[in-house]
Order: structure tokens, then C-alpha cells, then sequence
């Protein structure tokens, strides 16, 4: 098992679904997770077998509608092992293209800027606007897929995805390009977002770890894959031409989902089920759990919105760890300008060539996967005894790396040394952050837990918000301080920010201690398990009944 496979089997998964996501768990699988509190808590709770079979609870005449058993084929969990992969390439597919689209803008902005007569700012700030969406747009949106489920906005988002590379592509003026940028942006963003929530749907703990494997690798290493394809693409025929073939192969995916996509979100499967009994039987009782006690969609918005802030204003774990890692998010989109600039200008490598360079970030992304393996060893030794802090081995490797490879890449830069050494640099500079952006996920869902995604969510926001404005001023800071001067700086912020998992690991548990957040889970921990424990009692078998063993 993985570093991700472990962080998959936590109650929440790295993705930036809505804040209430994790709150809904318990209705959504086989096994009892922490969850909300329910407006109609104190209800009697009577079991009963349901029309179609299933497990059915009923609260106050509301008859609860459940899976038809554990193994149920209609739930996602129980499906096939050929179509559960189908389902996650999807979202793997999905991620890749999105990360080609920001990497792959970035190796053409040369073209933008000649052809549409922009100032080299202004044809960077199409990576800005694509970016901002990632923090935002999510924190929104996501609220639909609680009410409307998974499938329409990936299928949607493609949509909309694939054709805004059309104007892209015939575009006669830079404000063209930036407005597309955004829509295209949001449109990535949304369905990106949902990624690891459709991998925890359908994969149970301990199969998930190489799917979210996968995805990380989709949501890192594709983006060094883009200046690969791209360069000479960019070199021979411009960026009108990177559009084409991003929308080729995104009309291509859309076209697949037509046959591929299902729904796999539990909750939104149980509701049609209810819906289905309710218009089968007349009887108008029949309500999954999540609708019944969900609250208005204005309440969900409030939620979404609103604890993210509230945690980023009173948690300093996660304060500490969104600063590290939204620093190292800015150093990722700082390369996608600085890299060619440095191979141009010391190197004297063409846009192709230097495109091809980016190859040493597939190959950090490969080489961070392997030292994950190693730590999630470390992590099931020490878990026990350490608890979430266990999760920050990879975080205290990779906070060495990235300031270390920052290092070599500036100091490897210079006319009279081979171009192989700044490579050697990006190697390690992006095994370092491949394993910030693994344990970023990790350590703040076992330390949050049911409000895990809200942490992630915060965390989200704010790093891609740096991520987008960094490249904005890259390439005045390397005019400025020159290449050791400018690559020095960020070797020193990286190193001081560096300090962070360390801090944490010895400090981290007495600091979540403190968290208004750790004991109000802590009192949801309790309660849930009072709940169980009468439920347990109300379940117990009589003896003699049939059937009985198969009670929830």
C-alpha cells in the first residue's frame, strides 16, 4: 500500500468536494463513519425490509431506503473491477488534460504574444486566469454535485472544456484568449475537483491506493508532460495549433464519456432508488438518508463557503501547512516560466528543447512515488504511537528536496557546465514537491477527519491562488537579480518554510489539541458512538429469527 492508499481508506479523500461531503459518508457505505448530526436526531429508529429488498430505517414515518444488502451490484463499491477502472480513467483522463492545458499554454506563450501583439504580462496572465479558478470555482459549484450528482458536471465540464479551445484557437486578440481562459478554467476546475471523491465511491480502502496513485501522478507529472508535447509544436507552428490538438483530444474524451460515464456518487443512486419505490408503491414515505437530512441549498452554500474561512482563521496547523505548500505550488509555476528563460538565455536551447527538459519532472514525479512507498512503511510503524504526524515522513523528505534541488538547478546554470546538471536540479526539486503535494493531502485528512475537506478546500484556495499570480512577476524577478540571484531567493524561502513539517511533527498534536475543530470531532466521535451502541441493542438478534444476522 501507498502513501495514497492510506490516505484513500481516511474518512475524507483529497478532493476539494463541498465541506459537507464527509458528512455524508455514513449513508454513502458499508461502514459507520463519523456524521452530522441529524435535524431529527432522538427519533425512534425501527428496521424494516424495504419493497425492493433493501435495508430500510423509518424516523418519524420516513422510511430510509439502503442498499439490498452489502452486496448489492447497484452499489458503486460492488461493481467490477473492469468497470470501477473505467469509471476512475475518467477522472485520471480528466485531470491529465486539465494539467496539459496549464503547462501547455505556458510553453506557448511566446507565440501569444507575437501574433496577438501582447506584452509578455498580459500573455501570461491566460496561466493566471485559468488558475484562479482552481481555488474558487469548486467551493461554489461543488454544492450541485450533492444534489445533482457526479456524472452531469464531468459530462457537462467536458463539454464546455473541449469547446472553449475553439476560440483559443481563432483567436485575433489577447482579451479573447484571457476570457476563454477563465471559462475553460472554471470548467477544469469543477470536474478536477471531484476526482478523488469518485475514487472513494467506487474503490473501498484498501484497493484504492494505485487509482489514487494515478491521479496524483495525472494531477502532477502531467503538467511537466505538456511543455514536452508542446514544444516543438510551439516552435514549428504556434499556439493556435496547442489549442487544435487540446481540443482534439478533450472532443475525443467527452465523446467517450457518453459510454463510459455512470454515476457512482451513493448518495444520489439511493435517491432516485427512493424515488423509484415512491412512484412504484404510491407511497410517498419512501427518502434516502442524505435527502432527508440535508439541509436548503443556501445552507450548503453557507457551509461550503464559510468553514473553509473559519478554519483558515483559527487553525494553525492548517495555517502553517497552507503556507508551506502554497509557496511550493508557486515555485511549480514559477519553472513553467523559468525554465525555458534559463535554457534560452544560458543554454541557448530552442522552445522545443527546452520543452523537452520538463521530461526531468515526469521523471521526479516517478522517483517521489518510490520514496512514498518507503515512507508509508515508516508510517505503518510509527501511526499508532505518532498518530497524524506520522503521515509528515514524506513531508520532511520532500521539505529537504525542494529547497535542495532549487539549488542545484540555479547553481548548475551557468554557459560553462552541461545543460544535464540544471535537469539533475528539476529531478529533485519536483520529487520534493510530488511529495509535499502527497503529504499536504494525508496529514490534514487524519487530522481533520470529517472536516477534512474544508481544511482541503481552505488549503486549496489559497494555494492556487499563489500559484497563479507567481508567474506574473518570474521573469521580472530573473531579469532583475539574474539567475543565482533570483534562484537563490527562492532556495532561501524554501529552506526557512521547509522547517514546517518538522515543527509539526513534534508540535502538531499539542497545537490540534487546542482546536476548537479537534474537540468539537471529539464530542461527534463520542456521540456517533452512543448511537451505534443503541443501534447495535435495537439490531440485537432473537433467537430463532431468520435473517436476522444480516441486519445493519
Amino acid at each position: 500500500m501507498t502513501h495514497s492508499a492510506a490516505l484513500a481508506s481516511t474518512p475524507a479523500t483529497p478532493s476539494t468536494d463541498s465541506p459537507i461531503e464527509l458528512s455524508r459518508r455514513s449513508s454513502m457505505s458499508n461502514a459507520p463513519t463519523l456524521v452530522a448530526e441529524s435535524p431529527r436526531e432522538g427519533a425512534g429508529l425501527a428496521e424494516e425490509k424495504g419493497p425492493g429488498g433493501g435495508k430500510t430505517g423509518e424516523v418519524e414515518g420516513v422510511i430510509y431506503v439502503n442498499w439490498d444488502g452489502p452486496n448489492d451490484p447497484a452499489n458503486p463499491l460492488n461493481w467490477s473491477k473492469r468497470r470501477k477502472w473505467a469509471i476512475s480513467s475518467v477522472g485520471i483522463l480528466f485531470c491529465s488534460l486539465v494539467s496539459l492545458s496549464v503547462s501547455g499554454y505556458a510553453i506557448g506563450e511566446g507565440s501569444v504574444q507575437t501574433e496577438l501583439h501582447a506584452s509578455k504580462e498580459l500573455a501570461l496572465l491566460g496561466i493566471t486566469m485559468f488558475t484562479l479558478t482552481f481555488g474558487g470555482a469548486p467551493l461554489i459549484l461543488a454544492p450541485f454535485s450533492e444534489v445533482y450528482g457526479r456524472s452531469y458536471i464531468y459530462f457537462a465540464s467536458a463539454i464546455v472544456f473541449t469547446l472553449f479551445f475553439l476560440p483559443q484557437a481563432l483567436a485575433t486578440n489577447i482579451q479573447t484568449i484571457l476570457v476563454c481562459r477563465f471559462i475553460s478554467g472554471i470548467a477544469g476546475s469543477t470536474a478536477v475537483s471531484l476526482v478523488g471523491g469518485t475514487l472513494a465511491d467506487v474503490w473501498v480502502g484498501e484497493e484504492r491506493g494505485f487509482p489514487m496513485a494515478l491521479f496524483s501522478f495525472g494531477a502532477f507529472g502531467a503538467t511537466g508532460l505538456g511543455p514536452v508535447a508542446f514544444g516543438y509544436v510551439e516552435l514549428k507552428l504556434g499556439f493556435r495549433w496547442i489549442n487544435w490538438i487540446l481540443m482534439i483530444a478533450s472532443g475525443i474524451f467527452t465523446l467517450a464519456l457518453v459510454f463510459i460515464l455512470d454515476e457512482t456518487r451513493a448518495s444520489v443512486l439511493l435517491s432516485r432508488k427512493a424515488a423509484r419505490l415512491r412512484k412504484e408503491t404510491g407511497d410517498d414515505r419512501y427518502v434516502s438518508r442524505d435527502d432527508f437530512e440535508r439541509g436548503s441549498f443556501k445552507v450548503m452554500m453557507q457551509t461550503s463557503l464559510g468553514r473553509p474561512i473559519k478554519m483558515l482563521c483559527t487553525e494553525p496547523v492548517l495555517v502553517a501547512f497552507t503556507v508551506w505548500i502554497s509557496f511550493t505550488w508557486g515555485v511549480l509555476y514559477i519553472l513553467l516560466v523559468a525554465v525555458p528563460l534559463v535554457f534560452a538565455n544560458v543554454f541557448h536551447f530552442n522552445i522545443g528543447e527546452s520543452g523537452l527538459t520538463f521530461s526531468s519532472q515526469i521523471v521526479g514525479s516517478f522517483v517521489g512515488l518510490l520514496v512514498d512507498h518507503y515512507c508509508e512503511k515508516l508510517y505503518q510503524r510509527k501511526a499508532a504511537k505518532r498518530g497524524p504526524e506520522a503521515r509528515l515522513y514524506n513531508a520532511m523528505v520532500g521539505g529537504i528536496c525542494v529547497p535542495l534541488g532549487t539549488l542545484i538547478f540555479t547553481f548548475a546554470s551557468y554557459s560553462q557546465l552541461h545543460w544535464i546538471g540544471p535537469c539533475i536540479g528539476i529531478v529533485v526539486l519536483y520529487t520534493g514537491m510530488f511529495l509535499v503535494y502527497l503529504s499536504c493531502f494525508s496529514y490534514l485528512a487524519d487530522s481533520y477527519t470529517l472536516y477534512a475537506s474544508s481544511a482541503l478546500s481552505a488549503m486549496s484556495f489559497i494555494r492556487n491562488l499563489v500559484g497563479a499570480v507567481f508567474p506574473l512577476f518570474t521573469t521580472q524577478l530573473y531579469n532583475a537579480l539574474g539567475v543565482q540571484g533570483a534562484g537563490g531567493l527562492t532556495a532561501g524561502l524554501a529552506a526557512l518554510l521547509s522547517a514546517t513539517p518538522f515543527i509539526l511533527y513534534k508540535y502538531g498534536a499539542k497545537l490540534r489539541a487546542r482546536s476548537p475543530f479537534a474537540k468539537e470531532l471529539e464530542r461527534l466521535a463520542v456521540k456517533e458512538q452512543e448511537r451505534l451502541e443503541k443501534e447495535g441493542a435495537r439490531c440485537e438478534p432473537k433467537e430463532g429469527a431468520a435473517g436476522d444476522e444480516d441486519r445493519v
